[in-house]
């Protein structure tokens, strides 16, 4: 059998006892051999199912046992459970056993009885508060109504939860209780224990009586929200916010988020800061280049070839140069160095023909407190401009055109920006250099008023700290977002968005009307001012074109080229004259018309109508126009300019006349000046943001129409602003920001009346030289305007 099988004799003969002692097998001897013989196959069938009765029977006894165990317990489930905390750190762990039992919401009864600050547990409430948020168990409270219960409420957005207030007397508990799913928690801050009771039934009934007094309570505090239940269901958006912010910057991440946005923030102001110092360096260069470009054609090539040594500098003709140059140092402020250089034969070395501060070449006084006498530089002295450093070799460009210093420079004498002009002879060779050198700091002290460094970055600051907050705070996000994906907030935004076009588009519509009066003003003062310069007699001899070769019309010519060149931004100067017929005039003198007969297209439109001889017609189609007068008719009783842009062969115009008057006081033509009419939009741009003014009308109508249409951030809105405290809060915020906004408003225009007032000294300075001294000694009476 063990061959048959392929299994060993010892398993063979194991099991043919068990089949033995089942009474399956019987065991005999024949001729002196074991023989095994199976008895029958009833025995077989016998045994299988005795078997398996036996098998039935466990399993039936097993199952009732299994019974037993699961009814017992179901018995002990429904009996309530309690747990003990003892002791400060017992408390911690079981408000941190709360956070774990609660799935949506924790309700508290809790009997205010210190501040928070005084609060032993108020470390670690700002951890637990941190946890709380982070699972999004927002907490809704009952508290009395009392002085620290109210204090308690008003910190309801900073710890994500929401207080009502109980009368004091019908408040039913002195301990804190929390009520979380099916677990009643109560804490006794006095004995620094808590306890736990785990009971459904209790739970609910503990629920439902919250719920009845919390909605009682809501209705007798003036509804709060206009539907509790949905006020039970939706946190408001000020939790939400100010619980999301306080959380962020409590929260380790803010440590680094700040730290990035400080880097960030530096990175963009120094940026901006040094974008700000190169155009002021810009600026100081226009500068000392223009102080220099006028002052040198006063002085002489003659009385320059005249010094060349130190002594030259007793002759009367250096006095004269260095009083010149201490004149022109004088009449603009700022200044510190005016000097006049000359080329050497040796390559980058340049002598000083004369310095301002070097009348005396023999003083020992040090003017710039440096210790040493290098203050007087004599004629001669030399000075060195080495080509190896970038941004020299200006020197050498001053030879050509004027020029100025690209970035500061360091010298000796100190840190500067010069700006260099040519003087040149009778014949137009450049004989000398003219230097102006402002201080360096000049630039830093232009940008220190103009960009102020710290409020930069702090706006930077907010403004990144501002989008990594949103960035945090996914879910305040996506509540936003959920609410302008609303068809009513489309609408809003919608109506909004049109309705500070319409405003925004009436306002630049005023701003443009301004603005044309602004030029209107402009283009009649200039004529107005320069009509009396012409005489009438002259006017008197140009009727043709014949008359164009006489001498007088190329005085009235450059007389009107004359006044275009005063008045930047005139493009056309003209005079007229009336004829018989009320929509003619006829052209005078034209200032482009020197030439009557000149090819040239200045215009650019590829027609020759741009010269205009005397005598040439020109239609005035806006003669009686509307049922008044032209601007060219009335000219010749007043000044007049068009109240519209107007349109003709050469562009479109804003025109402004003048009379011109002969000697009995009758007008006899009328001076014209036209400017563009493109500056008036350019005035309009300049003064009205279009983009700004528009978004700033629109983020005001979305927030009102918020407002308007949230009942539920419209009652949040009146809340907090009927708070005594914010009412205090923005009162005094008011007051600050209306005294900081004065100060700067009166900063600023304290920086503007001293530009205005260095311009304007600027402008007399420079003129004041071409006045006459002799000329004003004989004005004295009103007779002597006939002179």
């Amino acid at each position: 059998m063990a061959s048959k099988t392929g299994k060993s004799t010892g398993v063979l003969d194991q099991a043919t006892r068990k089949l033995i002692t089942k009474g399956i097998v019987s065991r005999g001897i024949i001729n002196d051999t074991t023989k095994y013989s199976v008895g029958s196959l009833e025995a077989i069938q016998a045994w299988m199912k005795d078997d398996m009765e036996k098998k039935h029977k466990e399993l039936h006894r097993k199952e009732q046992d299994f019974e037993s165990f699961i009814s017992a317990l179901k018995v002990d489930q429904a009996r309530p459970e309690m747990e003990y905390f003892e002791g400060q750190e017992g408390i911690t762990k079981a408000y941190g056993k709360l956070l774990t039992l609660a799935q949506k919401e924790l309700l508290f009864y809790v009997p205010v009885s210190c501040r928070e600050e005084d609060d032993p547990l108020r470390d670690f409430r700002v951890q637990h508060f941190r946890a709380r948020h982070k699972r999004d168990l927002f907490s809704r409270v009952l508290a009395p109504q009392t002085h620290l219960g109210k204090r308690y409420q008003s910190r309801d957005p900073f710890e994500y939860r929401k207080t009502v207030l109980v009368p004091e007397a019908q408040f039913p508990v002195s301990f804190e209780k929390v009520i979380a799913d099916d677990t009643i928690a109560c804490f006794n801050h006095e004995d620094q224990s808590a306890c736990f009771l785990r009971y459904p039934e209790l739970a609910q009934s503990e629920r439902a009586m919250f719920e009845m007094m919390w909605e009682r309570e809501a209705e007798n505090g003036k509804r709060e929200t206009e539907n509790v239940e949905e006020e039970k269901d939706k946190v408001s958006l000020s939790t939400v916010t100010m619980s999301a912010i306080r959380d962020f910057f409590i929260s380790r991440k803010s440590i680094a988020a700040f730290i990035a946005c400080a880097i960030l923030a530096v990175g963009v102001t120094y940026g901006l800061y040094r974008q700000n110092v190169y155009l002021n360096t810009q600026r100081v260069r226009e500068r000392v280049m223009a102080i220099a470009a006028t002052a040198a054609p006063e002085f002489d090539a003659g009385d320059l070839n005249e010094l060349h040594t130190w002594r030259d500098a007793e002759k009367p003709v250096y006095a004269k140069v260095v009083r010149q140059l201490q004149d022109v140092r004088e009449r603009n402020e700022g200044v510190v160095y005016v000097y006049i250089m000359r080329p050497t034969d040796p390559p980058y070395f340049y002598e000083y023909v004369a310095d301002a501060d070097t009348l005396d070449i023999h003083s020992p006084e040090d003017l710039n407190n440096n210790g040493l006498r290098d203050d007087m530089l004599a004629p001669g002295y030399l000075y060195f401009e080495n080509p190896y450093v970038p941004g020299f070799l200006l020197l050498q460009e001053a030879m050509d055109h004027p020029t100025a210093d690209r970035e500061p420079y360091t010298d000796i004498w100190g840190t500067w920006i010069g700006g260099y002009v040519p003087i040149r002879g009778n014949n137009g060779a450049t004989v000398a250099i003219l230097g102006v050198d402002i201080a360096a700091k000049t630039v830093k002290e232009l940008s220190g008023e103009t960009f102020n460094f710290l409020l930069y970055f702090l706006g930077f600051f907010l403004l990144f700290v501002f989008i990594r907050l949103a960035a945090f705070n996914r879910s305040l996000c996506k509540e936003l977002l959920e609410l302008i994906d609303t068809k009513e907030v489309m609408i809003l935004l919608g109506s909004s968005a049109l309705l500070a076009l319409l405003i925004t588009f009436g306002t630049y519509k005023y701003s443009y009307h301004l603005n044309l009066q602004r030029v209107r003003e402009r283009v009649m003062a200039i004529a107005a001012t320069a009509a009396p310069e012409f005489e009438a007699g002259d006017l008197d001899e140009l009727h043709t074109w014949k008359d164009s070769e006489k001498p007088v019309y190329v005085k009235v010519v450059k007389q009107l080229q004359d006044v275009r060149e005063r008045n930047e931004g005139v493009v056309y100067a003209y005079i007229m004259r009336p004829t018989n017929d009320p929509y003619f005039n006829e052209f005078v003198a034209d200032a482009d018309s020197l030439d009557i007969y000149s090819q040239e297209d200045i215009d650019g439109d590829g027609i020759r109508d741009d010269t205009v001889a005397p005598g040439h017609m020109f239609f005035d189609y806006m003669y009686k126009k509307k049922g008044e007068e032209s601007a060219l008719k009335q000219a010749m009783s007043k000044p007049s300019a068009d109240k519209e842009p107007f349109n003709d062969p050469w562009g479109t115009w804003i025109s402004g006349s003048a009379p011109i008057v002969d000697k009995n006081g009758v007008a006899v033509a009328s001076l014209g000046v036209d400017i563009d009419a493109s500056e008036i939009m350019r005035l309009t741009r300049e003064s009205f943001r279009f983009v700004l003014f528009f978004f700033g009308l629109f983020i005001i109508f979305v927030l009102v129409g918020l407002a308007v249409y949230s009942k539920k951030l419209r009652s949040d809105l009146l809340i907090l602003i009927n708070a005594k405290a914010v009412l205090i809060t923005l009162g005094v915020c008011s007051l600050i920001a209306l005294g900081v906004t004065y100060g700067m408003y009166r900063y600023t225009l304290g920086i503007m009346k001293d530009e205005i007032g260095q311009r304007l000294m600027s402008i007399a300075a420079t003129a004041a030289p071409e006045i006459d001294a002799g000329d004003l000694e004989v004005l004295r009476i009103a007779k002597d305007m006939e002179r």
